[in-house]
């Protein structure tokens, strides 16, 4: 692999590097192009400086026995919440087949995935004509959940350039009343006068992070205290400018959570439940399992023959329970980051202060864990300890796996598969290429009994608190390590805040839409989805920006105040002519997933899709503007399916559902259009 490789899209590392030998000779994929147009006699284009095009396509058959049965219903495979039913963990895990034995029947052609055909084949004793797809099959992993990158960690990191004086305004310069003293240091959150310097910030001079991680419905803040001296929550229409913020006297307004669809409410008390049980039932944790070899250490064959040793779970007290709620945060506006005015809103990049709790989870150092336990295996087994000393009740072996290199054909339909293992090394070398996953997995076969050491000399360590401090391992794996001062109790972040035009419903609809799609729409998967009529995989990036709440002003008022929507911050309106194919088919597949699962977007135009560079997973300065990552917005419209049919039942009739199949038709004939591919839907 060469070093140009090192820096890949997360969502293509897979091309170039699992499958090295098959990627190797172009990391922009022209081959694909190549053999597309070779294959199917379809011209995708050419790959040019400044529009590079890596198309992701379905190049692989699944071979099916000469008198096979005919497929009528393929079972289950892998998927993910937001998903379509078609789910590979690599786009070269999705086949076409026949559903008999006829590849020229056009009705009988389909696509489908590693995982749902493995299943099928096995148990239609199909197994052996297709042995390396099947070998194929069973080194796909299951789809897991793409978390964003630490937000502590993030935080501490700026945390330490505030300290260093590199990043932020102190308000301290300008008041001087603000306590200085250590022992005046507040540990209160948004006792912002006993703050420890040089904290407070001048709002919107540090340039807080972008929040990319999710937070739970139940640690939503409950009242949100908004600080507005420049009155744009009458969302009326206000130029960007340079603002002054310390020039000008702070207006602050009390907003609550207006949270109002059941689901939510549901979830929130079956978390807050959860949390309360797991409290009564505390018990040790178990973090770790520790090998201790009986004989001395032969490192000539240690991977050959089986010794003598035992296994110890190792146990921890449970950690502190995470909060309950979060009564309070804090917003900042400012017209100087506006992000735009529509025809029902006005949009703004807004600075968000949470508490530390909202983010913080404990931590406990696994190798000190891991120190403290050989500390009392040895003390037992010598009988230095309480305990006495035990002999050896099991044995150790290491193991390998590999996982075995494979080899495929690409072909066209009238392919002979009922001769593929005659004329497989007679093929055109162009179209058959051997798959080498390098991956090598070293593990411990154990045989015999597991005893318990529990461990209650670590603390846990907690990175939204200043004691116990972190011990020198966690300081030094953490990004900032050890901060050479205390940070506040409350941070804050980068968020979008969404608010109303005077006599406008949009902004209330789309935040009861946003509260009954819950969590999997926002969420981020590995693999690649299939949503029909596109006929490539697409990534299984978020649909939708996270929601963090919708508020409404507490006390009635003469005046206009909008409610206020908050939401992740997905970056800028599309430009379509300035995207690839891979692009513009990740951009449609966002609709064309709400739609499988039962939504319409309601107004769709490029400018509802939103576009930012870097991936959530990296840290800031990992990002890369190579990078695209897309979401869909705007909800106001958004109807649901399930609300048209439960209609038709009270009513009687179907014409709800209709006109909802209507609109999903509607928007998926605009999707081509707009996004000018529709030659590229099945």
């Amino acid at each position: 692999m060469t070093s140009s490789h090192a820096r890949q899209d997360p969502f293509e590392r897979t091309r170039a590097g699992t499958l090295k030998n098959l990627f190797e000779r172009d990391l922009e994929y022209q081959w694909q192009l190549d053999l597309y147009k070779k294959l199917w006699g379809k011209d995708l284009g050419q790959s040019k400086p400044g529009n590079k095009r890596s198309v992701r396509i379905v190049v692989r058959r699944w071979p099916r026995a000469p008198n096979g049965t005919i497929i009528s219903q393929l079972p289950e495979g892998f998927t993910t919440p937001s998903s379509t039913h078609l789910w590979g963990e690599r786009f070269l895990d999705f086949f076409y087949l026949s559903r008999g034995t006829d590849w020229s029947a056009v009705h009988n052609q389909l696509i489908s995935t590693s995982s749902r055909l493995s299943a099928w084949m096995k148990a239609n004793g199909e197994t052996e004509y297709a042995k390396d797809e099947l070998m194929w099959a069973e080194t796909e992993e299951p789809p897991r959940l793409r978390v964003a990158a630490d937000i502590m960690e993030i935080l501490n990191a700026r945390d330490l350039l505030i300290m260093m004086g590199s990043c932020g305004v102190s308000l301290r310069d300008d008041e001087s009343d603000i306590a200085a003293d250590d022992d005046l240091k507040s540990s209160i959150p948004f006792d912002y006068q006993n703050y420890p310097d040089p904290w407070p910030l001048v709002p919107f001079s540090s340039n807080p992070t972008t929040l990319q991680s999710p937070i739970p419905f139940h640690l939503l803040p409950e009242t949100l205290i908004v600080h507005d001296p420049f009155r744009l929550l009458h969302a009326t229409s206000v130029e960007a400018q340079d603002v002054d913020w310390p020039s000008v006297d702070d207006i602050t307004h009390k907003y609550s959570l207006n949270l109002t669809a059941d689901s939510i409410k549901e979830t929130i008390a079956q978390d807050r439940a959860k949390i309360e049980e797991n409290m009564k039932n505390a018990a040790p944790v178990v973090v770790a399992t520790v090998f201790n070899r009986s004989d001395e250490p032969h490192s000539a064959d240690s991977t050959a023959r089986s010794v003598p040793g035992d296994a110890y779970k190792v146990t921890v007290p449970p950690p502190p329970p995470p909060p309950l709620s979060v009564p309070e945060a804090h917003l900042f506006l400012s017209p100087a980051h506006s992000v735009g005015v529509g025809n029902h809103s006005c949009v703004y990049r807004v600075e968000w202060d949470l508490p530390r709790s909202v983010f913080s989870k404990p931590k406990i150092c696994i190798t000190c864990v891991e120190e403290a336990a050989r500390k009392i295996i040895h003390e037992t087994v010598t009988g230095t300890g309480d305990g006495s000393s035990t002999c050896s009740n099991g044995t150790l072996k290491l193991q390998e796996k590999r996982t075995p290199s494979l080899a495929f054909a690409f072909s066209k339909f009238d392919f002979d598969y009922a001769e593929l293992e005659k004329s497989r090394v007679q093929l055109d070398e162009n179209l058959l290429h051997k798959l080498e996953d390098d991956n090598k997995i070293i593990y411990i076969d154990y045989t015999g009994s597991v005893s318990t050491i529990h461990v209650d000399t670590v603390p846990w360590y907690d990175p939204a608190s200043t004691m116990p401090p972190p011990c020198s391992h966690l300081a030094q794996s953490s990004v900032s390590g050890s901060l050479p001062g205390s940070p506040p109790p409350t941070a804050q972040v980068s968020v979008v805040a969404k608010l109303s035009l005077p006599g406008d419903a949009h902004l209330e609809r789309e935040a009861v839409n946003y509260q009954r799609f819950g969590t999997q729409f926002s969420q981020h998967w590995t693999g690649y989805t299939l949503a029909r009529p596109i006929r490539n995989p697409t990534p299984m990036g978020a649909i939708t920006p996270i929601f963090y709440g919708f508020y409404s002003k507490e006390g009635a008022s003469d005046k206009y105040f909008s409610s206020i929507l908050l939401l992740e911050d997905c970056g800028k309106p599309i430009e379509p002519l300035k995207l690839d194919i891979d692009d513009r088919q990740e951009c449609a597949a966002l609709v064309l997933r709400l739609h499988y699962h039962g939504w319409t977007q309601g107004s769709f135009w490029p400018r509802n899709i939103l576009m930012q560079h870097g991936d959530h997973a990296d840290f800031p300065l990992m990002k890369s503007a190579k990078d695209r990552r897309f979401r869909l917005i705007d909800f106001g419209r958004a109807k649901c399916l399930k609300d048209a049919q439960e209609t038709d039942r009270v009513q009687g009739g179907d014409s709800r559902a209709d006109d909802w199949d209507r609109q999903r038709f509607d928007e998926q004939s605009i999707i081509g259009h707009a996004l000018d591919f529709q030659d590229y839907f099945l």
